[in-house]
Formats: C-alpha cells, structure tokens, sequence
C-alpha cells in the first residue's frame, strides 16, 4: 500500500514555522497566532449567506450572525428580521465577550422559536464559562436537534461546565445525539475558567473532574455520531485527557479525527504513550493530529513502539530529528498509515 508522506523539513538552525494551510487537520499551530486567524469546525457556516456585521442579518440568508458586538447589542428578535426561524442553519456568535449569564438569556429567546434545520452552533471566541453556559448550551441542544456542528473553541469552559448537557442526554431526542464534529479549542478544561470566582469553588469544580473520570465516557457517549474532535491548545489534566481519548477512541467508532496540537506532549510522555495505546484496533479510520507539541525523537519512540494503528498522523513542528525518522520508517509498515506530515521539522536528506 502506498504511504504519502509530507517532509518539507526546516533548514537546520531554523526554528519550525507553522506554515501548513489551515483546515480543519492541522489548525492552531501557531500558539502565538490569535483565535481570530484560526478556522472553527464550523466553517460551512460561513457558506450559508453573506450577513452584515450582525446587527440585522441579508433576508436570503440562513445564517444568525454577531460577529465583534458588545452583549448588549445581541439581539434574535433583530438578526432575524423578517425571516422564518425555520429556515436558519447556523448560529454564529464570535468576539462578542458573552459570558455564561448573557448566553442564557439569549438562549431563552432563541428557544422561544422553532429551529427545526439550525445544524451549526459556533460560539467561539467568547467568556463562557461555568455550569450556567453548559445548561443554556444543553438547552439550545434540546431545541434544536439538528444540530451537527458544535464550535466552543476559545472560550473559559471546563469539563465540569459541560455535565448539563450530559444530564439532558438522557432524554431520547437530545440535540447531542447528533452532534458529529466538537471543538473545545484554548479552553481551560480542567483549569479555573474564571479567576474572579473564589478558590473554594473553584477547588470543588476541579475535584469533581478529577475524582470522577468516568463520567467524561457519558459525555462522548451522548454523542454517538461525533467523528471529528478538537482538543489543540487546551489545558487539561493527564488523567481526564487520558480518560477521554480512551473513551474516544473505545466506544466510539465513528471517530475519524483527533486535534491534539499544543498540549506539550513532548513533556508528558507517560500521557501520550496511553493515547497510543488506545489506538490499536484496525478498524478505526483515525487522523491523529499531534503537532506542535515537542516531541521530538523521544515522543516519536513512544509513538513508533506502540503498536497503533492509524489512518493519517500528523507530526509537525515536533523537533524530529533523521534518528526520529529512522524509527517512524520501521514502524511504518505495521502502522497502517496512509498518509504522514512530518513537515517542519529538523532532519535534512538523509532522513528523508
């Protein structure tokens, strides 16, 4: 079987640059780039219908639209205009500094209608945070069921905040039954996402994290259709990241991407050594993306000698150097890999 592989290596002395193009594999290399520059798992949306700056949306459109306006200024009654709530397939609420308080009051509004084709949800780049975000955003899930694309990137969410949307799963036609692509990007998951709140709070939101792992298995098991997972840049914990990655990669076989970039695996290579241990079943057509997360030749060992079997691994920007690439090629005949990126990275010729 042919392998394509990507080895546009850095010239030695050069630091690796986050030059790949951006798409939904390989987003978020550049840790120093900003949220703004950084596609979401919603980018359909943007496909959908032209808006204005948000204040009242084209009529044609099929998009609700607020994009840099202050909380005062969201209004559905005013995005909507003339239209049919029925018709709107995406909501989108970017750089609007909405915290979990505003989210819910908009969420009653938007619930007060029938959005029976809204399939994308992208309110990225926001304050959520706490357990009343995770509750108005199970509430929006139970109305609008359709939904498919969920985009809470770049907010203050924690892992915890999301347990509403767990508790309303239970019912038989939660929105997150049909949930298929999660992005949860440069979020503290298991960190204080809001440093106003008091530290005894804040010690009870993350004991309940780390004490009860198992329940992160409930959470991708709400979403049962989830194929596609963003976790780059995110602060969270080896043992919940562990915990989900093994309830990713076990439970669920519809699973064909995994964002992992910036978690600074390089550093923490007993959690990556039990990531790929997870990914030994044949029958998976997994993307694993790992770059940027300084590895180098030391991760690329765990990685080589641990039996996974992948579809598609992305390894740039990792410091590999040609006794990096050594090992990958004894690995990769066994590995199942169709497709490897080991772009910007620090072997010459003869590692290629």
């Amino acid at each position: 079987m042919d392998i394509v592989c990507i080895v546009e290596s850095a010239p030695a002395g050069i630091a690796p640059t986050a030059a790949l193009p951006k798409s939904r594999s390989n987003a978020s290399l550049n840790s120093a780039s900003s949220a703004d520059n950084s596609p979401t798992l919603c980018e359909q949306a943007r496909e959908l219908g032209a808006a204005d700056n948000g204040a009242a949306a084209l009529s044609h459109s099929r998009e609700i639209c607020f994009l840099d306006l202050t909380p005062g200024e969201l209004s559905v009654s005013e995005a909507l205009g003339g239209r049919s709530p029925a018709t709107i397939e995406c909501l989108r609420i970017n750089r609007c500094r909405m915290d979990g308080k505003t989210f819910a009051c908009l969420v009653d509004d938007l619930c007060s209608h029938d959005l029976p084709s809204l399939h994308t949800v992208d309110v990225s780049q926001n304050q959520l945070s706490g357990i009343e975000a995770g509750a108005a955003l199970a509430r929006l899930l139970s109305q609008a069921r359709a939904v498919r694309f969920l985009s809470l990137g770049w907010n203050k969410l924690s892992l915890a905040d999301l347990r509403p949307v767990i508790a309303d799963a239970t019912a038989a036609m939660s929105g997150a039954h049909n949930v298929e692509c999660l992005d949860l990007r440069a979020n503290p998951l298991t960190a204080p996402g809001n440093s106003r709140r008091s530290s005894k709070k804040l010690s009870k939101r993350l004991h309940a994290v780390e004490a009860d792992d198992e329940w992160l298995g409930s959470l991708v098991a709400c979403m049962p259709k989830l194929t596609h997972v963003q976790l780059a840049q995110a602060a969270i914990g080896d043992k919940p990241l562990i915990s989900l990655l093994h309830s990713l990669t076990r439970t669920s076989s519809a699973i064909e991407y995994i964002g992992l970039e910036w978690l600074g695996l390089g550093n923490r290579l007993p959690v990556l050594r039990a990531i790929m241990a997870n990914l030994v079943s044949p029958s998976q057509v997994l993307h694993l993306n790992l770059s940027a997360n300084h590895l180098g030749d030391s991760g690329v060992e765990v990685i080589a000698t641990s039996g996974a079997v992948l579809s598609s691994l992305t390894l740039a920007c990792n410091f590999i150097t040609e006794r990096g690439t050594g090992m990958l090629a004894k690995w990769l005949p066994m590995s199942g890999l169709r497709t490897l990126d080991l772009s910007d990275n620090y072997f010459g010729d003869q590692g290629v």
